[in-house]
């Protein structure tokens, strides 16, 4: 059963027709914690009556819930009850079928919010899928007339303008490339790019504008950008900065395996950005038929490096990563010393070929 998103919330709060029950989870937490805030404060105000507001964590007592939703509220227009992070999928059949029955029916009087600003809720199975309780339950609450609202991760263009946006409020220029510099170095966790936005904003003190020169400088970079840095370094045949920032990152601790993994991982989006541009077609039917989600924005940036590559460099270099993977599932080897071999073929692979890209 599908469920709604991010717009009808927004839509459903300013109505302020509100409902009985909700139901807030998702994989960008952010925005679950963002708009659970935001309902309470239109459902009970700035200042929850203390009588009629309640709030569980986690460990839930269903006779102590119950006695919440049953509360009435003498100086408050509703009484509000909150539960976070209750774990239903752990609910053996006896407590679920209770949850339902207390959840299912709470007074007109009551507003009951399920959120979820921490567990995830996904199941990794499937057997775990057969076992799982909390999808029956959000599509129970649905059937039940209540609200089931799951909050995603938004795209690159949503998050572009999310970060413009908090960047104006706090009196601060921040143009769109600059902001999707911040989303390739950080990723699209919106906490994740508020924290690093904070520290820009911070940074750059009384000066009107961020640019470039600032992210650059104050943005800590995932693993994955980083490994976005070093195939720069590899394919424009620079050995010396391919190593400083390979050293860097076993300096970080980074995994060598993890590594390689991530090298192979960006040999498959330039290969398949190659592909699809040599064959006329577009990137985005590309990142839909392959599923990248909110990673479609890493074909566009591949597309720039298998401009530079040709289709047997890309070939000869993911063999070399498969061989190298494959060797360190199976004996033991040196394997930071092994990486920084296959950094030194990748960079005389691209080298070697450069000419017919």
């Amino acid at each position: 059963m599908a469920y709604s998103d991010e717009k009808a919330l927004k839509g459903h709060i300013a109505s302020k027709k509100y409902n009985n029950i909700y139901v807030l989870f998702g994989n960008e937490k952010y925005l679950v914690k963002h708009y659970t805030s935001l309902l309470i404060k239109k459902v009970a105000g700035d200042t929850p009556d203390e009588f009629a507001f309640h709030e569980f964590t986690k460990e839930v007592d269903l006779q102590n819930l119950s006695v919440a939703i049953g509360t009435v509220a003498f100086t408050s227009p509703c009484n509000c009850v909150v539960v976070y992070d209750y774990d239903i999928n752990k609910l053996v059949k006896d407590d679920f079928d209770d949850l339902k029955t207390v959840a299912l029916n709470v007074p007109d009087t009551t507003v009951l919010i399920f959120s979820y600003p921490t567990l995830d809720t996904s199941v990794k199975t499937s057997e775990e899928n057969k076992k799982g309780k909390f999808k029956p339950f959000c599509d129970a609450v649905v059937k039940a007339k209540g609200e089931v609202f799951e909050l995603s991760e938004r795209d690159a263009v949503a998050l572009e303008h999310q970060l413009a946006k908090w960047a104006d409020k706090q009196g601060k220029k921040l143009s769109l490339p600059v902001a999707s510099k911040i989303i390739y170095y950080c990723g699209t966790n919106l906490q994740t790019l508020k924290n690093e936005l904070d520290k820009l904003i911070a940074f750059t003190g009384d000066r009107e504008e961020i640019d470039i020169k600032d992210v650059e400088r104050i943005v800590v970079k995932k693993l994955e950008a980083r490994i976005f840095d070093l195939m720069d370094f590899v394919i424009l045949g620079n050995l010396d900065k391919a190593y400083s920032l390979l050293n860097k990152l076993f300096e970080l601790r980074e995994d060598p395996r993890t590594i390689v993994r991530l090298l192979g991982t960006a040999y498959i989006d330039i290969y398949r950005a190659r592909v699809t541009n040599e064959s006329g077609g577009n990137m985005n039917d590309t990142a839909d038929f392959f599923k990248y989600g909110k990673r479609a924005w890493v074909l566009n940036k591949s597309k720039t490096k298998a401009e530079k590559l040709s289709t047997n460099a890309i070939r000869r270099s993911m063999a070399e990563i498969l061989d190298l993977s494959a060797k360190l599932n199976t004996i033991t080897l040196n394997e930071e010393a092994e990486v920084e071999k296959l950094i030194a073929k990748l960079t005389l692979i691209a080298k070697e070929e450069l000419m017919y890209a």
